[in-house]
């Protein structure tokens, strides 16, 4: 039994915890949720295999859980964080996620934390009190502030600090498809979230109307299998990148430059859909943006199979609440406050339940 962690954005962390059940049922036990600023942690033991943890698409990173250590705000405390549990079976699980260290090993110290009035100490006494450790112990590693083959974590939450080895690297996040990128592009993480809100099933025909840079249609193709993959964009770039980013992989998709508003595709064709639409600062004034989102609503409920499931990540809950009530689609969830490229939204999800 092995204790591990996750990562996922903030809002995030109980689509991770879903995610989780469904693909490792009941190899997991004890799972537990936590915060960091924009973080949400979901700890939990694990049996089986660690590198199966790898096909999470919800979860930022991996970790192994090295240590919990309480906190008291003296200085004693540097004391403690110093005295690091052995590391040399976790380094052997570390190794198994990304084979042997070429050359000499490169190690940093990553702080989590927002300093208190309780702590006497900052935030890099902390970093320097593990990084001593480790020197102490493999004084043949080498310290650096970038690009290092070993990261040990220390992430603060209320008086305990969770002491973490990254198992992961930043291809588990970033992916490898994305190669075109657009301005506000959503992670593939947070996408993926949406796509499982979706409930994905094999015979899916799945349409994103406001694709982007196609991200939520490649994660649902990444999910499992499906019937289609559809998709589009009122920007022909858009339409452009979704096509690189695909490249030659996940077929049957077809990716189209077309107005979200008058789709072209025949009445009650597609079983699911998530989307992104514009919100915030990428969209004009409010009235704009309600015409917007009634519209390109009603295309949704006229295009989607009775029963079948809309997911959409907006901070506009007036717009979607408004534009959701004048279609057959009835809100079954809604989740708060996502943490978004330092801006907040929320995920609606919607069902067109059969008359």
């Amino acid at each position: 039994m092995t204790t591990l962690y996750t990562t996922s954005f903030r809002g995030i962390g109980q689509i991770t915890v879903r995610e989780l059940r469904f693909c490792f049922g009941d190899r997991l036990s004890n799972v537990r949720t936590d915060r960091v600023r924009d973080y949400d942690l979901v700890q939990f033991n694990y049996q089986g295999d660690p590198l199966a943890l790898r096909q999470l698409g919800t979860v930022e990173d991996v970790f192994l859980h090295l240590a919990d250590v309480p906190l008291s705000g003296e200085r004693e405390d540097l004391n403690t964080l110093g005295e690091i549990p052995d590391l040399i079976p976790s380094l052997n699980v570390h190794r198994q996620f990304n084979g042997l260290p070429r050359g000499r090993t490169r190690y940093r110290v990553i702080v989590q934390a927002s300093m208190q009035g309780w702590q006497s100490y900052r935030r890099n006494q902390m970093q320097g009190a593990v990084e001593r450790a480790v020197y102490r112990r493999f004084p043949k590693w080498r310290l650096v502030p970038d690009d290092a083959n070993v990261e040990l974590w220390l992430q603060q939450t209320g008086r305990q600090v969770r002491l973490g080895l990254r198992l992961t690297d930043r291809t588990m996040r970033h992916r490898t498809y994305k190669t075109a990128n657009r301005p506000a592009s959503l992670r593939p993480t947070i996408a993926r979230a949406l796509v499982q809100l979706t409930r994905p099933e094999d015979g899916d025909v799945f349409l994103d109307p406001m694709c982007g840079a196609g991200t939520v249609m490649i994660e649902r193709a990444l999910a499992g299998r499906y019937a289609l993959v559809q998709g589009g964009d009122i920007d022909e770039q858009a339409v452009v990148d979704t096509l690189e980013n695909f490249g030659s992989r996940h077929k049957p998709r077809d990716v189209f430059h077309w107005d979200a508003r008058q789709l072209p595709l025949p009445d009650q064709s597609v079983d699911k859909v998530a989307t992104n639409p514009p919100w915030g600062r990428q969209v004009g004034s409010v009235f704009e943006l309600r015409a917007l989102y009634e519209s390109a609503f009603a295309e949704i409920d006229r295009v989607l199979r009775p029963n079948g499931l809309v997911v959409v990540l907006s901070s506009e809950w007036e717009a979607v609440k408004r534009a959701l009530a004048r279609t057959s689609l009835t809100p079954i969830e809604q989740i708060k406050d996502i943490a978004v490229l330092g801006r907040r939204a929320d995920i609606f999800v919607a069902q067109k339940f059969a008359v």
